[in-house]
């Protein structure tokens, strides 16, 4: 996972006019079922599939996944019609997040696989997992009914558009999706990284097989270089120019805009090459 700034995203002409129409639409509605009833009938967001596409290169911003022949989804962050605990069962202290259901700031572009409600067929003992509708949040927490107070909540999933929570995921050299113990600050950092990995799918066996093949490729060009360094009698102008060009391929596939990106990032660091790292 990579820290998406959804600000700079290029809106079509005219798409802010018509989210502010719908949305005061949904305010003058009489009731939930008239508001689902607009914002069943006006999926608007499917508009910016290019625009939030670009924002990521193409990739699920939840997986770092990049699967052309895959469709993507536009996730609604906060779910706008009802919003679930990880229990599956329905918050009973609100409707969902209607009021954002216009909101672009509440859209992450997702691979189906982590936004569907989806069965593992790789590991059947596995239990039907997917974003879905889940949005869970800490026991005790505030439930926000307008945007201000989203800030407030107690979330439990791991953000890609809040630029605190990408750290909090690393990946080890099998591939698997893990806490990163040097970003924790609290026990509830790791809950919410566990809590992740289970609802956005970050445990799927083949997602955990692209990403062992790309550690392992990063980890063949960094021990070439340590190689290289170690030789008794010096490193030669070829040598100098062999670890420039491994340094360079390193350092694109931790460019943001690579594939599973942030694995080499946690080969780098695993191996206390920070400096070729581009964690933000």
């Amino acid at each position: 996972m990579r820290y998406i700034n959804i600000k700079n995203i290029l809106l079509p002409v005219g798409w802010e006019e018509k989210a502010q129409a719908l949305n005061k639409q949904l305010t003058l509605a009489e009731d939930s079922d008239a508001r689902k009833l607009i914002i069943n009938n006006n999926p608007i967001w499917k508009d910016l599939f290019i625009p939030l596409n670009n924002l990521s290169k193409g990739k699920c911003w939840y997986s770092e996944a990049l699967d052309v022949m895959s469709d993507r989804d536009i996730d609604h962050f906060r779910p706008k019609n009802e919003s679930k605990n990880t229990d599956g069962i329905a918050r009973a202290d609100e409707e969902g997040y209607w009021w954002l259901a216009f909101d672009y700031e509440n859209y992450r572009f997702s691979s189906q696989y982590s936004n569907q409600l989806r069965k593992d067929k790789f590991d059947k003992a596995k239990e039907t997992r997917g974003k879905w509708a889940f949005f869970p949040l800490f026991e005790g927490s505030i439930v926000a009914k307008n945007k201000p107070r989203c800030n407030d909540e107690e979330i439990m999933l791991l953000d890609p558009c809040d630029e605190n929570d990408p750290p909090l995921l690393t990946f080890d050299s099998k591939g698997k999706a893990i806490p990163n113990a040097s970003a924790l600050l609290e026990p509830r950092d790791r809950i919410r990284v566990d809590t992740s990995i289970k609802i956005y799918h970050l445990d799927h066996k083949p997602l955990e097989e692209l990403r062992e093949r790309l550690w392992d490729f990063c980890q063949r060009m960094i021990n070439e270089i340590r190689s290289i360094t170690s030789d008794p009698e010096g490193v030669s102008n070829f040598g100098r120019n062999r670890i420039k060009f491994l340094k360079d391929e390193i350092k694109k596939l931790t460019s943001r805009d690579e594939e599973l990106s942030a694995v080499a990032i946690a080969c780098c660091e695993h191996n206390g090459l920070h400096i070729l790292t581009e964690r933000r």
